[in-house]
């Protein structure tokens, strides 16, 4: 089975689980502002009527060039109990529009007292509701709004988005296609929808239809990033890897992207093709320092030893002195055992001797200098070492084998047996299991 790292499986998840903005209802939209203002008293049997006196507040609005706080001053002093719920409702959408949603939300509830049958109030409220993330209020207001109105591509969308983020995966897909039919171009809808379809597990579907959405539009990322999702989901990496370097083309990568593209490269057995990605996600300055060192140590196993160099001075590079104690040592004891694969013993002893005086219980570097001295051949110094690693718990198996391999070229074969059933009482392992019987027969 190849390696994939835990970060990949973090990082496709939360691609998979994220949510999308509606990018074509907000306010830097005008046909979205005037669709969501709309006009009052068209319908009298779905809209509250006005009174002269109400119009000639509704003029007063106009005047004032519907600029916010001079149209909240204006309607808030005209608003009583006996007023129509049009007024309230007309607050509501500047306080909205302001980002005032709490207030807006008490107003659109007013207006809703006031006319029950009010079905664009209870679409904004659900709107309203929207944008606070509630999407559990916001569902019940706009399946109202969809009975009283009728419905048209953004309502039916607006519901498919909130079963979508209510976690309701086939009725998203159903109001989505809905959506579609009035509205086969929109962005929001066909990502919905595809997203709708990769939780459904759908994949099949996913890929079918999104090869015709990036036929129309080659150049949208979002669409490349849901076919990766796919791809991923049916553990199909060099597929995916292949749509994200499309995005990344296209200038449309962050940090997560990068990340997960670098993970599927070292799933890959590819480990040089992923140190362009990670240096990229290091570029951005949004990795964790304990997640990049995370990546280092996966590196570590995988890369030349000239290329981990770089990986390594990009790492301090980017964090320089930033890093607390424990990951600058961890830093610093990759570094070293670095050195040491570049024969350089000197400059790792000097920093292995430097991560030991700081941390003396640094299960990393105790097995490092362990090792290096059993390569030595300095057998005293490098069981020492071994020994002091078996006092930390993170290490003590790894510690226990490498204390075993001395005592072995030591012909200290009971001691090593001994050492060997402790890791086993640790994490009984096959091999270990296997070396025991044979070191049993030098004994015996």
């Amino acid at each position: 089975m190849k390696y994939i790292p835990f970060i990949l499986l973090i990082a496709a998840h939360t691609l998979l689980a994220q949510s999308y903005p509606l990018s074509e209802n907000t306010w830097s939209n005008p046909e979205f502002v005037d669709r969501f203002m709309g006009s009052y008293g068209v319908d009298t049997a779905k809209s509250p009527s006005i009174s002269s006196e109400e119009a000639e507040v509704f003029r007063q609005v106009a005047k004032s060039g519907y600029k916010g706080d001079t149209a909240i001053k204006i309607l808030s002093n005209a608003i009583n109990t006996e007023s129509s719920g049009a007024m309230d409702f007309a607050l509501a959408n500047f306080l909205l529009q302001k980002g005032d949603i709490g207030l807006a939300i008490d107003s659109f509830a007013v207006a809703i007292d006031k006319f029950p049958n009010f079905g664009r109030a209870y679409k904004n409220i659900g709107l309203a509701y929207i944008q606070q993330n509630n999407y559990k209020k916001a569902l019940p207001n706009l399946t109202k709004s969809l009975e009283i109105l009728g419905g048209d591509g953004g309502l039916f969308g607006l519901i498919a988005y909130c079963h979508l983020n209510n976690e309701n995966y086939g009725p998203a897909l159903d109001a989505y296609k809905l959506a579609l039919v009035f509205e086969p171009e929109s962005r929001d809808w066909r990502l919905g929808q595809l997203k709708a379809l990769q939780n459904l597990r759908k994949y099949n579907e996913v890929e079918n239809i999104i090869y015709s959405y990036i036929d129309e539009k080659p150049t949208e990322p979002e669409f490349w990033l849901q076919q990766a999702n796919a791809f991923i989901a049916q553990k199909e990496y060099l597929q995916a890897a292949a749509n994200f370097e499309v995005v990344k083309m296209l200038g449309a990568a962050d940090r997560e992207m990068y990340v997960l593209l670098g993970d599927i490269y070292v799933n890959l057995d590819a480990p040089t093709l992923a140190l362009e990605p990670y240096n990229l996600a290091l570029s951005t300055g949004e990795v964790k320092p304990e997640d990049a060192l995370s990546l280092a140590k996966v590196m570590s196993r995988r890369l030349p030893a000239d290329q981990l160099k770089g990986f390594l001075t990009k790492i301090s590079q980017t964090y320089q002195d930033t890093l607390n104690q424990e990951n600058s040592l961890t830093l610093l004891t990759l570094k070293a055992a670095n050195a040491l694969s570049m024969d350089d013993k000197d400059g790792a002893m000097k920093m292995l001797s430097e991560v030991v005086a700081k941390d003396p219980l640094n299960g990393s570097a105790l097995l490092t200098l362990g090792s290096y001295y059993l390569q030595e051949n300095e057998l005293v110094k490098a069981l020492d070492y071994y020994d002091r690693a078996t006092k930390v718990e993170a290490v003590q198996v790894d510690a226990l084998l490498g204390a075993t391999r001395v005592l072995v070229k030591k012909g200290k074969y009971l001691q090593a047996i001994n050492r060997l059933k402790e890791a086993q009482a640790i994490k009984e392992q096959y091999f270990v299991a296997e070396y025991i019987t044979t070191l049993e027969k030098f004994v015996n």
